[in-house]
């Protein structure tokens, strides 16, 4: 009976291991992705599943696979990664669409890997998959502290507006252009019915408080179709500031209903951007659970998003939409 029993606790072990997935490469202690932020945090994930997948190709050589996706080792080798150390010192800097991931070992190069910042890249996944998963993606996207707040003042406007620019993407008129009240000493975002083109940019810059605001998104996606959903404007919001992306504003059209927006999120990271044309309805300053309309285009290459930008805001400002 015993020799029984243990013939069949071993035939489970055997079992189980057959189902359980080799453990992967791993990197980066838990220390170490709890104190980065969330673009390295996917630069991580994709080195510990792109190098743990190497050995299992079967059409082709490692070396083909990493000259395919312009992954090389500037300084070391494939097998140092087995000697790499959560202890070492290790930077990820991105510069001219590439990244650069280094290991030190006393104070040397000990590992140095260079690979291109494409989304497809980075995340294991094809146009069309990054596409239909972003809502997801969206919803999941930690909520965010606003930003932006203006200490010593900025271009006056008139009215005892002012205003702060960093930036514009393509037209003047196309920027990160938020705007703010004096009262006292402090400076406050402005958000009022008198100026509702400085109240929207202030809006989608994430400066307003005490918003119930939705987003109905009409989504073009791969193979000339399109997804219809809602999200809290909030939401999106927290997106865009959890992966970094740089956002510009700017009004296309002053309709007598209201505003039409075009918005640019901007990743330099990860090399797309999305484009969303916006109907902003009259009085939605004072209506905080208004819906928004929105027709977005998504992870646009960084090198081809500045003909369709000029294309479609040629174009769409001779189209009314509801």
């Amino acid at each position: 009976m015993h020799r029984l029993v243990r013939s069949i606790v071993t035939l489970m072990l055997v079992m189980c291991s057959m189902h359980t997935p080799a453990q992967g490469l791993k990197l980066f202690s838990p220390e170490q992705r709890a104190a980065t932020k969330k673009a390295d945090r996917i630069v991580m994930d994709f080195l510990e599943r792109y190098f743990s997948e190497l050995p299992q190709l079967k059409h082709t050589t490692v070396s083909t696979k990493m000259a395919d996706d312009k992954v090389s080792f500037r300084h070391g080798k494939l097998s140092d990664l087995s000697h790499i150390a959560d202890t070492m010192a290790f930077s990820i800097t991105s510069a001219n669409r590439f990244y650069e991931v280094e290991w030190k070992k006393d104070d040397k190069p000990f590992v140095t890997i260079v690979f291109p910042a494409q989304y497809d890249l980075l995340l294991g996944m094809q146009q069309e998959e990054a596409q239909r998963q972003l809502k997801d993606t969206i919803l999941a996207a930690s909520p965010f502290t606003k930003s932006r707040l203006v200490t010593d003042g900025g271009k006056k406007q008139g009215d005892g507006i002012y205003m702060a620019k960093n930036s514009h993407f393509e037209f003047e008129s196309i920027s990160d252009a938020v705007y703010y009240n004096k009262v006292g000493k402090k400076y406050q975002p402005y958000f009022d019915a008198a100026h509702p083109d400085y109240s929207a940019a202030n809006l989608f810059h994430g400066l307003i408080d005490k918003t119930d605001y939705k987003l109905y998104v009409e989504q073009s996606v791969y193979g000339l179709k399109t997804i219809s959903y809602t999200i809290p404007l909030s939401q999106w919001l927290a997106y865009c500031a959890e992966w970094g992306l740089k956002v510009y504003f700017g009004i296309e059209e002053q309709r007598e209903d209201g505003l039409l927006a075009l918005v640019i999120a901007e990743s330099k990271e990860f090399g797309f951007n999305h484009m969303l044309s916006v109907v902003i309805p009259d009085k939605f300053v004072s209506k905080r659970n208004t819906v928004l309309k929105a027709r977005m285009t998504t992870f646009i290459p960084n090198n081809n998003i500045k003909n369709l930008f000029q294309k479609e805001y040629v174009n769409h400002r001779k189209i009314k939409w509801q």
